[in-house]
């Protein structure tokens, strides 16, 4: 049951995220889909890697959403 309502806050948050704009250039929709990749990608490195590189990981990411947003 906590799988289920985790996954709809996330699917929520996602669709919100990437479906927020359809007047987005070719540029802002390449750099959110690359920010969310990196995020992604930090939490991961955060993890095998320590906390230092998946926080400066998660810095690119996040730059890149609030671009590409």
């Amino acid at each position: 049951m906590l799988d289920v309502v985790a996954e709809l806050l996330l699917d929520l948050g996602f669709d919100r995220l990437i479906g927020s704009g359809d007047n987005r250039t070719t540029a802002q929709q390449l750099c959110l889909f690359v920010g969310v990749v990196v995020v992604l990608l930090a939490v991961a490195l955060a993890v095998v890697s320590g906390p230092w590189y998946g926080l400066a990981a998660a810095l690119v990411g996040v730059a890149l959403i609030v671009y590409g947003r």
